[in-house]
């Protein structure tokens, strides 16, 4: 596979995470409780980042980042994860999750960065 091709591929992934947790905190932020449609795939990405063997490198890459900028525990991901799951979110853990969004959209910008360049 080429290098744009690795890039592009890493860069469509970052997006889609980065589109799912939007969706998420639009509803979590104006009072709506999100369905399994939404909240899934952010819970599915949390699972990755816990550092499972069998999770995708760039998200279990990302948790690491974000457990280091957040100064967050693996107990704490696991946390909000369980928060997701029932449906049931402290406000930290919206601000935990918009730091997340944040790490992400500098992701891609850093991604789109290196796809131009090669």
């Amino acid at each position: 596979m080429s290098e744009i091709g690795i890039y592009a591929g890493s860069y469509q992934r970052v997006r889609d995470y980065a589109g799912s947790l939007d969706r998420l905190l639009l509803d979590l932020k104006s009072g709506v409780t999100p369905n399994e449609e939404i909240t899934e795939p952010v819970v599915i990405l949390l699972e990755s980042m816990q550092q499972r063997a069998d999770a995708p490198p760039s998200a279990r890459l990302l948790g690491l980042r974000w457990m280091q900028r957040g100064n967050l525990s693996p107990a704490r991901i696991l946390g909000i994860t369980s928060e997701l799951k029932a449906r049931s979110v402290t406000p930290q853990t919206i601000v935990e999750l918009e730091n997340l969004a944040i790490l992400l959209d500098q992701e891609r910008a850093d991604m789109r960065q290196r796809l131009r360049g090669v």
